[in-house]
Parts: structure tokens; C-alpha cells; sequence
């Protein structure tokens, strides 16, 4: 009964685990009191969601029409 993921919902779903992860990352560098943890926070947690912002925003911008 389930349909296979069409590829918008495949870079969404990609975008929604890139996020994820980064906000993960985040959360465990609040919890670490040690001077690498704010380049964890920024670099690693920042960089993940930035990358599943724009992969969010690209799979908008080219969604083909069924």
C-alpha cells in the first residue's frame, strides 16, 4: 500500500535528518563545558543545519510539476 517516495519527498525527508542531527549536536555541545565545545556548537551543529536549510529550500525551488 505505500507508494515509493517521489524525489522531493526523498530531499525533504534528507533536509528534515540533516536538521535533526544538527540540532542534536547542538543540544549535546550545551551540556559540554569545555572550550571546543562552542566550535561543535558552531562548526558541526551550524554547518548541519545550514546544509538542511538550503537542501530544504532547494527541493522547493526545484519541484518539478506532476
Amino acid at each position: 500500500m505505500n507508494s515509493p517516495l517521489t524525489k522531493i519527498e526523498k530531499r525533504i525527508r534528507l533536509a528534515g535528518l540533516l536538521l535533526i542531527a544538527g540540532l542534536l549536536v547542538e543540544l549535546g555541545s550545551l551540556h559540554w563545558s569545555h572550550p571546543t565545545a562552542f566550535l561543535f556548537f558552531l562548526l558541526l551543529g551550524g554547518a548541519l543545519m545550514a546544509a538542511g536549510i538550503v537542501i530544504y529550500l532547494l527541493s522547493l525551488v526545484s519541484a518539478e510539476s506532476r
